[in-house]
């Protein structure tokens, strides 16, 4: 499994709340509608911030976005599609500092899964 986190910061004029609701409510339902998104996507959830125990360092961004594909190509299938050049990255600027954004593109290792372990 192959993922594409995207760590997003809000434009600077946008509180935090303004920011999740327009990611959650307007960006998400425009990304969902891209052909593409539907075909090549096999999970997505968003991650936003909450408090930070005292004497951690915080990360400067208003959450992450991460998305599963199967592999690396399925990815790039999906951010050359016209529908994600016309209609996604083209409302990006309406809610998130695009400078500021950054992508990683990863593969997941597991060395060890609680989930897996006995009682």
């Amino acid at each position: 499994m192959v993922k594409l986190s995207i760590f997003v910061q809000r434009r600077a004029d946008l509180s935090h709340e303004q920011f999740v609701d327009y990611w959650m409510n307007v960006h998400w339902p425009l990304v969902r509608s891209v052909p593409e998104v539907q075909r090549y996507t096999r999970r997505y959830v968003q991650l936003h911030p909450i408090q930070v125990p005292e004497g951690l360092p915080v990360a400067p961004y208003d959450g992450i976005g991460e998305a599963w594909f199967d592999s690396p190509d399925d990815i790039l299938k999906m951010v050359a599609s016209k529908g994600w050049t016309d209609i996604v990255q083209k409302d990006d600027p309406n809610f998130l500092d695009p400078s500021k954004t950054r992508i990683l593109i990863s593969e997941e290792k597991v060395d060890f899964d609680f989930a897996e372990r006995e009682g």
